[in-house]
Protein backbone atom coordinates (compact mmCIF):
# COMPACT_ATOMS: atom_id res chain seq x y z
CA UNK A 1 0.00 0.00 0.00
CA UNK A 2 3.02 2.31 -0.11
CA UNK A 3 1.83 3.92 -3.36
CA UNK A 4 -1.44 4.89 -1.66
CA UNK A 5 0.22 6.73 1.24
CA UNK A 6 0.51 10.53 1.27
CA UNK A 7 4.18 10.06 2.27
CA UNK A 8 5.58 6.74 1.01
CA UNK A 9 9.06 7.63 2.29
CA UNK A 10 7.82 7.68 5.87
CA UNK A 11 5.94 4.46 5.19
CA UNK A 12 8.94 2.53 3.90
CA UNK A 13 11.15 3.91 6.67
CA UNK A 14 8.63 2.66 9.24
CA UNK A 15 8.73 -0.79 7.63
CA UNK A 16 12.53 -0.74 7.59
CA UNK A 17 12.59 -0.13 11.35
CA UNK A 18 10.71 -3.40 11.87
CA UNK A 19 13.41 -5.48 10.18
CA UNK A 20 16.12 -7.34 12.04
CA UNK A 21 19.62 -7.39 10.49
CA UNK A 22 19.47 -9.87 7.63
CA UNK A 23 15.71 -9.44 7.26
CA UNK A 24 14.11 -8.48 3.97
CA UNK A 25 10.97 -7.03 2.43
CA UNK A 26 9.17 -7.85 -0.80
CA UNK A 27 7.77 -4.56 -2.10
CA UNK A 28 5.16 -3.78 -4.77
CA UNK A 29 4.54 -0.24 -6.06
CA UNK A 30 2.85 1.13 -9.18
CA UNK A 31 4.80 2.17 -12.29
CA UNK A 32 3.89 5.36 -14.14
CA UNK A 33 4.84 4.33 -17.69
CA UNK A 34 2.55 1.30 -17.94
CA UNK A 35 -0.27 3.10 -16.11
CA UNK A 36 -0.26 6.25 -18.23
CA UNK A 37 -3.73 5.54 -19.66
CA UNK A 38 -4.98 4.72 -16.16
CA UNK A 39 -3.73 8.09 -14.94
CA UNK A 40 -5.56 9.89 -17.75
CA UNK A 41 -8.85 8.21 -16.89
CA UNK A 42 -8.31 8.92 -13.20
CA UNK A 43 -7.92 12.63 -13.96
CA UNK A 44 -10.94 12.68 -16.29
CA UNK A 45 -13.16 11.07 -13.66
CA UNK A 46 -11.87 13.49 -10.99
CA UNK A 47 -12.72 16.47 -13.22
CA UNK A 48 -16.27 15.26 -13.75
CA UNK A 49 -16.74 14.42 -10.07
CA UNK A 50 -15.82 17.91 -8.91
CA UNK A 51 -16.76 18.33 -5.27
CA UNK A 52 -17.90 14.69 -5.12
CA UNK A 53 -14.36 13.42 -5.56
CA UNK A 54 -13.76 10.67 -3.05
CA UNK A 55 -17.26 9.23 -3.51
CA UNK A 56 -16.38 5.78 -4.83
CA UNK A 57 -19.90 4.96 -6.05
CA UNK A 58 -20.15 8.20 -8.02
CA UNK A 59 -16.67 7.74 -9.47
CA UNK A 60 -17.39 4.20 -10.62
CA UNK A 61 -20.63 5.32 -12.28
CA UNK A 62 -18.85 8.14 -14.15
CA UNK A 63 -15.94 5.91 -15.16
CA UNK A 64 -18.15 3.15 -16.53
CA UNK A 65 -20.24 5.72 -18.41
CA UNK A 66 -17.08 7.15 -19.97
CA UNK A 67 -15.83 3.77 -21.16
CA UNK A 68 -19.26 2.95 -22.57
CA UNK A 69 -19.52 6.29 -24.40
CA UNK A 70 -16.03 6.65 -25.88
CA UNK A 71 -15.39 5.31 -29.41
CA UNK A 72 -14.24 1.69 -29.58
CA UNK A 73 -10.89 2.73 -31.08
CA UNK A 74 -10.21 5.22 -28.29
CA UNK A 75 -6.79 4.57 -26.74
CA UNK A 76 -8.11 4.47 -23.17
CA UNK A 77 -10.87 2.05 -24.12
CA UNK A 78 -8.50 -0.27 -25.97
CA UNK A 79 -6.02 -0.26 -23.09
CA UNK A 80 -8.77 -1.08 -20.57
CA UNK A 81 -10.00 -3.96 -22.73
CA UNK A 82 -6.51 -5.34 -23.30
CA UNK A 83 -5.19 -5.11 -19.75
CA UNK A 84 -7.78 -4.63 -17.05
CA UNK A 85 -11.35 -5.37 -18.16
CA UNK A 86 -11.55 -8.87 -16.67
CA UNK A 87 -10.68 -7.85 -13.11
CA UNK A 88 -12.46 -4.50 -13.39
CA UNK A 89 -15.82 -6.19 -13.81
CA UNK A 90 -15.93 -5.95 -10.02
CA UNK A 91 -16.78 -2.43 -8.87
CA UNK A 92 -14.25 -2.55 -6.03
CA UNK A 93 -11.44 -3.31 -8.49
CA UNK A 94 -12.62 -0.59 -10.87
CA UNK A 95 -12.75 1.90 -7.98
CA UNK A 96 -9.28 0.96 -6.73
CA UNK A 97 -7.83 1.54 -10.19
CA UNK A 98 -9.64 4.68 -11.32
CA UNK A 99 -11.20 6.40 -8.30
CA UNK A 100 -8.65 6.03 -5.51
CA UNK A 101 -8.06 9.55 -4.12
CA UNK A 102 -4.38 8.95 -3.29
CA UNK A 103 -1.89 7.31 -5.65
CA UNK A 104 1.79 7.83 -6.39
CA UNK A 105 3.30 6.10 -9.43
CA UNK A 106 7.02 5.58 -9.94
CA UNK A 107 9.66 5.32 -12.63
CA UNK A 108 13.11 3.83 -12.07
CA UNK A 109 14.57 7.17 -11.06
CA UNK A 110 11.95 8.00 -8.42
CA UNK A 111 11.81 4.35 -7.35
CA UNK A 112 15.46 4.30 -6.34
CA UNK A 113 15.03 7.62 -4.54
CA UNK A 114 12.41 5.84 -2.42
CA UNK A 115 14.72 2.85 -1.92
CA UNK A 116 17.67 5.04 -0.92
CA UNK A 117 15.49 6.86 1.61
CA UNK A 118 14.59 3.52 3.22
CA UNK A 119 18.18 2.86 4.28
CA UNK A 120 17.82 -0.71 3.02
CA UNK A 121 19.85 -2.56 0.39
CA UNK A 122 18.30 -3.26 -3.01
CA UNK A 123 18.49 -7.05 -3.58
CA UNK A 124 16.95 -7.22 -7.04
CA UNK A 125 13.67 -7.30 -8.93
CA UNK A 126 11.29 -10.25 -8.66
CA UNK A 127 11.22 -10.52 -12.47
CA UNK A 128 14.92 -10.32 -13.43
CA UNK A 129 14.30 -11.51 -16.99
CA UNK A 130 12.40 -8.31 -17.77
CA UNK A 131 15.39 -6.25 -16.66
CA UNK A 132 17.79 -7.97 -19.06
CA UNK A 133 18.74 -5.49 -21.80
CA UNK A 134 19.79 -8.28 -24.14
CA UNK A 135 16.17 -9.31 -24.71
CA UNK A 136 15.57 -5.89 -26.33
CA UNK A 137 18.78 -4.96 -28.17
CA UNK A 138 21.01 -8.02 -27.76
CA UNK A 139 21.18 -8.40 -31.54
CA UNK A 140 23.04 -5.08 -31.86
CA UNK A 141 26.65 -5.23 -30.57
CA UNK A 142 27.10 -1.45 -30.89
CA UNK A 143 24.14 -0.72 -28.60
CA UNK A 144 25.19 -3.37 -26.09
CA UNK A 145 28.71 -1.91 -26.05
CA UNK A 146 27.32 1.56 -25.38
CA UNK A 147 25.22 0.20 -22.54
CA UNK A 148 28.25 -1.40 -20.87
CA UNK A 149 29.23 2.04 -19.62
CA UNK A 150 25.94 2.47 -17.78
CA UNK A 151 25.42 1.71 -14.12
CA UNK A 152 22.75 -0.77 -13.04
CA UNK A 153 20.20 1.94 -12.35
CA UNK A 154 20.80 3.61 -15.69
CA UNK A 155 20.33 0.26 -17.43
CA UNK A 156 17.04 -0.26 -15.59
CA UNK A 157 15.92 3.18 -16.72
CA UNK A 158 16.93 2.47 -20.31
CA UNK A 159 14.99 -0.80 -20.30
CA UNK A 160 11.78 0.77 -19.06
CA UNK A 161 12.09 3.59 -21.61
CA UNK A 162 12.44 1.03 -24.40
CA UNK A 163 9.70 -1.25 -23.03
CA UNK A 164 7.29 1.09 -21.22
CA UNK A 165 4.74 -1.56 -20.25
CA UNK A 166 5.87 -1.45 -16.63
CA UNK A 167 2.63 -1.27 -14.65
CA UNK A 168 4.36 -1.99 -11.34
CA UNK A 169 7.68 -2.85 -9.72
CA UNK A 170 8.23 -5.86 -7.49
CA UNK A 171 11.55 -6.07 -5.69
CA UNK A 172 13.37 -7.17 -2.56
CA UNK A 173 15.04 -4.95 0.03
CA UNK A 174 17.21 -6.19 2.87
CA UNK A 175 18.66 -4.82 6.09
CA UNK A 176 22.45 -5.20 6.30
CA UNK A 177 24.44 -7.20 7.11
CA UNK A 178 23.11 -9.63 4.51
CA UNK A 179 24.43 -13.09 3.71
CA UNK A 180 24.35 -13.80 -0.03
CA UNK A 181 24.64 -17.44 -1.07
CA UNK A 182 25.27 -18.47 -4.69
CA UNK A 183 25.35 -22.21 -3.84
CA UNK A 184 28.57 -22.91 -5.75
CA UNK A 185 29.94 -25.10 -2.96
CA UNK A 186 28.51 -28.63 -3.11
CA UNK A 187 28.80 -29.13 0.64
CA UNK A 188 26.73 -26.03 1.37
CA UNK A 189 24.19 -27.02 -1.26
CA UNK A 190 23.90 -30.55 0.12
CA UNK A 191 22.85 -29.27 3.56
CA UNK A 192 20.53 -26.54 2.24
CA UNK A 193 16.81 -27.03 2.73
CA UNK A 194 14.90 -26.96 -0.53
CA UNK A 195 11.28 -26.23 -1.31
CA UNK A 196 9.39 -25.72 -4.52
CA UNK A 197 8.79 -22.11 -5.54
CA UNK A 198 5.06 -21.58 -4.90
CA UNK A 199 4.84 -19.02 -7.74
CA UNK A 200 4.61 -21.57 -10.54
CA UNK A 201 1.70 -22.18 -12.88
CA UNK A 202 0.84 -25.62 -14.23
CA UNK A 203 2.34 -27.60 -11.37
CA UNK A 204 2.37 -30.57 -10.98
CA UNK A 205 3.45 -31.33 -14.54
CA UNK A 206 6.68 -31.33 -16.51
CA UNK A 207 5.60 -28.18 -18.34
CA UNK A 208 5.28 -25.19 -16.02
CA UNK A 209 5.28 -21.42 -16.26
CA UNK A 210 8.08 -19.81 -14.27
CA UNK A 211 7.51 -16.77 -12.00
CA UNK A 212 8.21 -14.72 -15.16
CA UNK A 213 5.47 -16.65 -17.02
CA UNK A 214 8.06 -18.34 -19.22
CA UNK A 215 7.34 -21.93 -20.26
CA UNK A 216 9.87 -24.39 -18.83
CA UNK A 217 10.02 -28.09 -19.62
CA UNK A 218 11.27 -30.11 -16.66
CA UNK A 219 13.40 -33.17 -17.17
CA UNK A 220 12.41 -36.39 -15.41
CA UNK A 221 15.10 -35.73 -12.82
CA UNK A 222 13.98 -32.14 -12.20
CA UNK A 223 10.33 -33.14 -11.95
CA UNK A 224 11.10 -35.93 -9.50
CA UNK A 225 13.27 -33.66 -7.35
CA UNK A 226 10.54 -31.03 -7.14
CA UNK A 227 8.00 -33.70 -6.19
CA UNK A 228 10.39 -34.76 -3.43
CA UNK A 229 10.54 -31.14 -2.26
CA UNK A 230 6.75 -31.08 -2.00
CA UNK A 231 6.64 -34.36 -0.11
CA UNK A 232 9.17 -33.06 2.43
CA UNK A 233 7.30 -29.74 2.76
CA UNK A 234 10.53 -27.78 2.53
CA UNK A 235 12.00 -29.34 5.67
CA UNK A 236 14.58 -31.70 4.12
CA UNK A 237 18.14 -30.90 2.95
CA UNK A 238 19.09 -31.39 -0.68
CA UNK A 239 21.25 -34.45 0.02
CA UNK A 240 18.38 -36.19 1.77
CA UNK A 241 15.99 -35.39 -1.08
CA UNK A 242 18.42 -36.87 -3.58
CA UNK A 243 18.53 -40.14 -1.71
CA UNK A 244 16.07 -42.63 -3.10
CA UNK A 245 15.85 -40.88 -6.48
CA UNK A 246 19.11 -42.29 -7.85
CA UNK A 247 17.98 -45.76 -8.85
CA UNK A 248 14.91 -44.37 -10.59
CA UNK A 249 16.70 -41.56 -12.43
CA UNK A 250 20.24 -42.79 -12.98
CA UNK A 251 19.55 -43.98 -16.49
CA UNK A 252 17.88 -40.68 -17.43
CA UNK A 253 20.90 -38.77 -16.16
CA UNK A 254 23.22 -40.90 -18.26
CA UNK A 255 25.52 -41.68 -15.35
CA UNK A 256 25.86 -43.92 -12.34
CA UNK A 257 22.74 -43.59 -10.22
CA UNK A 258 24.76 -43.83 -7.04
CA UNK A 259 26.30 -40.44 -7.78
CA UNK A 260 22.83 -38.91 -7.98
CA UNK A 261 21.46 -40.65 -4.91
CA UNK A 262 24.49 -39.82 -2.82
CA UNK A 263 24.33 -36.13 -3.59
CA UNK A 264 27.13 -36.27 -6.13
CA UNK A 265 27.74 -34.08 -9.15
CA UNK A 266 24.71 -35.31 -11.09
CA UNK A 267 22.24 -34.66 -8.29
CA UNK A 268 23.83 -31.35 -7.35
CA UNK A 269 23.62 -30.22 -10.97
CA UNK A 270 19.88 -30.88 -10.98
CA UNK A 271 19.33 -28.99 -7.73
CA UNK A 272 21.56 -26.11 -8.79
CA UNK A 273 19.83 -25.85 -12.18
CA UNK A 274 16.39 -25.69 -10.57
CA UNK A 275 17.58 -22.99 -8.18
CA UNK A 276 19.14 -20.96 -11.03
CA UNK A 277 15.81 -21.07 -12.86
CA UNK A 278 14.05 -20.03 -9.62
CA UNK A 279 11.93 -23.17 -9.58
CA UNK A 280 13.10 -24.11 -6.10
CA UNK A 281 14.05 -21.97 -3.11
CA UNK A 282 17.05 -22.81 -0.92
CA UNK A 283 17.82 -21.84 2.67
CA UNK A 284 20.99 -22.61 4.67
Amino acid sequence: MLHHLPDPVRGIQALAQKLKPGGFLHVFVYGELGRWEVQLMQKAIALLQGSQRGDYGDGVAIGRALFASLPADNRLVKYEQQRWAAENQRDECFADMYVHPQEIDYNCESLFQLIDASGLAFLGFSNPEFWNLERLVGNNPMLMARAEGLGDRQRYRLIELLDPNVTHYEFFLGKPPLAREEWQDDRALATAKARRNPCLHGWPSQMVLSPDYRPIHLSEAEFAFMQACDAAQGQAPVAELLQGLGQELGQDLGQDHGDFAGGGAGGMAVARSLWAKRLILLAP
